[in-house]
């Protein structure tokens, strides 16, 4: 190859990256952490999680629930008839001092 068509190819590959993000195409091998499993993107660094057990990434709603489970507890508590539910940390609660 050239160096033109090399200096084209990095061109648009940075606009690319730009306009799209990173496609994470270069990743690390998976490795465990504090019970964390994930790769990482060479080219940018995210971090990717990963199932062990599936040999698989996580989707977005798998991290989040996981995120969610390590954080704690989370009950539903209602608040008023009108206003709907409240996300409350069970731990947060305040003892109920009805008489």
């Amino acid at each position: 190859m050239n160096w033109i068509t090399v200096c084209l190819r990095a061109i648009v590959s940075f606009f690319t990256e730009i306009l799209f993000g990173c496609s994470h195409a270069h990743l690390t091998r998976p490795f465990t952490i504090n019970a964390e499993t994930y790769m990482v993107c060479l080219d940018c660094g995210k971090q990717v999680y990963y199932s062990a057990q599936e040999m698989r990434p996580l989707t977005s709603g798998e991290v989040r629930r996981m995120k969610a489970a390590h954080a704690g507890e989370v009950r539903v508590v209602p608040r008023m008839p009108s206003s709907g539910p409240q996300l409350v940390p069970a731990g947060d609660r305040k003892p109920n001092i009805a008489a």
